[in-house]
């Protein structure tokens, strides 16, 4: 039944001509905290999680976004606009 329902929606969006969109998102745990990043249809965003330490989490696309320092037990997060004939980059910051 799930492989009927993937190929129906597959040949339904070829049909229609509706593209799928694909995201580059990373988990990685990354000294003492979590950090996800990744860049989406429009978006680079850098969330970083620490329970003990102070961080912050910094995105570039078209412009620089920078969470500024977050408190232990806070998720620190950044996104800027994606830019399409550069370089998206994500950071994160452990204080």
């Amino acid at each position: 039944m799930k492989n009927k329902v993937l190929g129906l929606s597959l040949y339904l969006s070829l049909a229609l001509g509706i593209s799928t969109v694909t995201y580059a998102t990373a988990y990685e745990y990354a000294h003492g905290g979590t950090w996800i990043h990744g860049v989406g249809s429009k978006y680079v965003w850098s969330y970083y999680y620490h329970s003990s330490k102070g961080h912050g989490s910094t995105a570039i696309g078209k412009y620089e976004s920078y969470s500024g320092y977050t408190r232990p037990g806070i998720k620190a997060k950044a996104s800027a606009t994606k830019t399409f004939w550069g370089i998206n980059k994500a950071y994160y910051n452990v204080y």
